[in-house]
């Protein structure tokens, strides 16, 4: 054999030789562990079964409080080796034609799976989910198509304030509103009904609460406010249910509580009694309640006759607590009713005492002073003057 011919044999056996060693290769780089990333197409006899949905379920109804909302399924089983991971899809169709939100690759929890969304659905629309487990190699069915619905949040109105407003002959007004509107799927929807002593609302003077029922609406609790003050106040809705569902404030009504003062009994003198039940209108003003009283039984002096403007102030204040202050040693003692009382001091049931008159025993002048707290083991209930 020639040269030639040797050399074109040799070339021949060198090309097979790395022909078949380039095709061992190929075989040798696919792999029979179940286990390897390179794992060509399914692994045949691995069964994956289906997840089941748990959150959202069907038909519920997501509120906006409750967005990004929260997927759940419980978990698939696998006769596989590799570990499973899913796919949550959620589309604006049945059909799954129009996805909104798609994600791979997550890893399963213990025995539940769950996938928070990173942002909230549009509201006011129906929503389809579903979910499958994969290992890689072998997927899983999806899971049954579930839908919901993300409802539109609840907007309340302005609650518009219609009375009182001005001047008014009470003090113990009803106040009169008329419902700003509403709408979603409010629950239960309350007015809370502020009044203050300034403008700007740092001073609250009290506090109702109504049931919202549309249309107009009275509140009337028999509050009694102040005398001759002026009032503010607003209304605001809000649904109970639903903690991010407030009105706005109402605008701001103002009233002035212009109750015709009581006309002065004449002074009778000596210690006799005019007549003080007229002054209950002052029990707000504990000042001014010490004068009417005073005006009318125009005491003289000495204890006794002060006691008779001390006794009838408590009675009036009894509403409040207001009681005689027992004084078993001193000076300016009173015995009535098997006690010894102060006779220009008052008390309540925590021991707390107020001066209702100056120069007690003398002069025996109209006052109101905080003295400060006893024992309340001092303390007796208001007992009527006439008894």
């Amino acid at each position: 054999m020639g040269f030639t011919s040797r050399f074109r044999t040799a070339l021949t056996i060198t090309i097979a030789a790395i022909s078949l060693a380039g095709a061992a290769g190929c075989q040798m780089s696919k792999s029979s562990n179940p286990l390897s990333p390179t794992v060509a197409g399914p692994i045949a006899g691995v069964v994956i079964t289906t997840p089941i949905g748990v959150e959202p379920g069907q038909d519920w109804q997501i509120r906006l409080r409750d967005q990004p909302i929260k997927l759940m399924i419980q978990n698939a089983d696998t006769s596989g080796v590799r570990t499973l991971s899913y796919t949550f899809e959620v589309a604006s169709d049945a059909a799954f034609n129009q996805i909104v939100y798609k994600k791979t690759g997550v890893s399963a929890g213990n025995v539940t799976t769950t996938l928070q969304l990173p942002d909230a659905l549009p509201s006011g629309r129906t929503y389809w989910w579903r979910a499958r487990a994969e290992d890689g190699a072998n997927t899983g069915n999806y899971s049954k198509v579930v839908s919901f619905s993300a409802v539109a949040p609840v907007v309340l109105g302005t609650p518009n304030v219609v009375s009182p407003s001005g001047t008014i002959p009470t003090a113990t007004p009803a106040f009169q509103i008329s419902s700003g509107g509403k709408s979603g799927p409010y629950e239960h929807v309350i007015w809370t009904l502020q009044v203050a002593n300034d403008a700007g609302f740092s001073s609250i003077a009290a506090v109702f609460v109504a049931d919202e029922n549309g249309g107009q609406k009275t509140i009337n609790e028999n509050y009694t406010f102040l005398n001759n003050k002026t009032y503010f106040w607003r209304v605001q809705a809000k649904d109970i249910g639903d903690s991010q569902a407030v009105s706005n404030w109402s605008a701001v009504l103002s009233f002035t509580t212009a109750v015709p003062a009581p006309t002065p009994p004449p002074p009778s003198g000596g210690g006799a009694v005019g007549n003080w039940q007229q002054c209950s209108v002052y029990t707000g003003d504990p000042g001014r309640l010490s004068q009417c009283v005073h005006d009318a039984v125009n005491p003289g002096q000495g204890a006794e006759a002060a006691f008779e403007v001390t006794k009838r102030i408590a009675w009036l204040l009894r509403g409040q607590g207001a009681g005689e202050l027992i004084k078993n040693g001193g000076e300016n003692i009173v015995s009535w009713k098997g006690y010894s009382f102060a006779a220009g001091r008052i008390c309540y049931p925590d021991g707390h005492i107020y001066k209702v008159l100056t120069d007690v025993g003398g002069g025996n002048g109209a006052g109101w002073a905080d003295n400060g707290f006893v024992d309340p083991s001092l303390y007796v209930p208001a007992i009527n003057p006439g008894s």
